[in-house]
């Protein structure tokens, strides 16, 4: 019997795998029906074996070649690859209806040698001689390797399928690839238009992961009997009598603290918005490195609950877009920033548009308040847009808020 391959072709395919079709003529000595033929690949030193997908009907074989299509699931590194592919037929498959004389004469044949056996057993129990020797037959070896014979080669009635006619399909050409980045840029720039870009954004999502971790940490460091003694020694000469003033220096304190251990991108607290439905880490610094982090607190600006101004830039359109809806705050609308000695929340003034140089609004005017920058409009940098927020509570947290005693207040106001 012999399957001669006229045709190799691509029908789709799945993850790690690709479809291929085989199709051709079944030629055999006389009419009969074929089981599904395996595919043979070379990969590496060895072999590997696939059958037809599940499904597959009987092949019909006539000497003058019935035609046939079988389909195998083809792990890619071997479609692509460069080894020998052969096809191996399945055994013949026996019509029971035909040959039902030839099989009942098997059987009578089996009963008859049965029956001789069990009379030999009989005579020799009765001399009580010694069984005679089992008659000498060929040894089978069971090979060392249990996959030695599915790793085994084409047998003799294996033929090879063309080279000529592969999955070249599956190879990309170059006219493929510039079509698939071309197609990757367009998408790429839709996302970024109605969402944000979208690879810088799986790395800031990646990022403010392990910066939630980070200042769990840094909560849990600032919430031990070691820091509330260190923010009580730090304050020793603030009278006692008033809690509020107490909260207030401590809180100070641990600010002076906080921003003096923190090192360039490492994080110092949570940003909250509510009206963006917006909450991120804010980081030390803000350097290309830093804002690919999340928003980054500007050096030389005061933390939450120092005298000052505190400023915080972050992108609009990359690396996760915290400030990308910024001009969609109002006045009034509340800011949350959350420190490991505090939580300070700020209602927004107003908003201004101001030229990239111009640092004026992070300047220090003698009451706490919040700055906001980003740049303006999107997907331009050739202004700011800057929200300015005044500071209207802070309540303690932490060693700062362990630090008042039971007449510790549940907020203080800073209206």
């Amino acid at each position: 019997m012999t399957l001669d391959v006229t045709q190799t072709e691509y029908a789709g395919g799945g993850p790690g795998y690709a479809l291929v079709r085989l199709s051709g003529a079944a030629r055999t000595t006389g009419a009969c029906r074929l089981a599904p033929p395996t595919l043979l690949i070379a990969d590496g030193p060895s072999w590997r074996r696939l059958a037809t997908v599940p499904g597959t009907t009987l092949l019909r074989g006539i000497p003058d070649g019935a035609p046939f299509a079988v389909a195998f699931e083809v792990p890619l590194h071997l479609a692509l690859g460069d080894g020998a592919w052969w096809l191996e037929p399945g055994p013949e498959v026996v019509d029971a209806a035909r040959d039902r004389t030839r099989l009942d004469e098997l059987a009578g044949r089996a009963a008859a040698l049965g029956a001789e056996l069990a009379a030999l057993r009989t005579r020799v129990d009765e001399a009580g001689a010694e069984p005679a020797p089992a008659p000498a037959v060929d040894t089978v070896r069971v090979p060392d390797d249990p996959d030695a014979a599915a790793n085994a080669g084409p047998t003799a009635s294996a033929v090879p399928v063309p080279r000529r006619s592969r999955l070249r399909a599956l190879r990309p050409s170059l006219p493929a690839l510039l079509v698939a980045a071309g197609a990757l840029a367009v998408g790429d720039a839709v996302a970024t238009v109605v969402w944000q870009e979208p690879v810088s954004a799986l790395w800031a999502a990646h990022e403010q992961h392990a910066l939630q971790d980070d200042l769990a940490r840094l909560d849990a460091a600032y919430d031990t009997p070691a820091a509330t003694a260190a923010a009580a020694a730090k304050t020793a000469g603030t009278p006692t009598a008033d809690p509020i003033r107490t909260a207030q220096a401590r809180i100070r304190a641990l600010a002076h603290t906080l921003e003096s251990r923190t090192t360039s991108g490492k994080p110092l607290g949570e940003l909250r918005i509510p009206r963006l439905d917006a909450h991120f880490v804010v980081v030390q610094g803000t350097n290309t490195s830093n804002l690919r982090r999340g928003p980054g607190h500007y050096y030389g600006t005061a933390l939450p609950g120092q005298d000052g101004t505190v400023g915080i830039a972050g992108h609009r359109t990359t690396y996760g877009a915290p400030f990308r809806h910024l001009d969609a705050l109002r006045r009034g609308d509340p800011i949350t920033m959350t420190m490991p000695y505090g939580r300070f929340v700020y209602r927004v003034e107003g908003t201004r548009i101001v030229k990239p140089q111009d640092v004026s609004t992070l300047r220090a005017i003698g009451r706490e308040r919040l700055v906001l920058t980003a740049c303006h409009p999107l997907y331009s940098a050739a202004q700011r847009l800057v929200v300015i927020a005044r500071l209207t509570q802070a309540t303690p947290r932490g060693a700062a808020a362990a630090s008042t005693g039971p007449s510790r207040p549940g907020g203080v106001d800073a209206a």
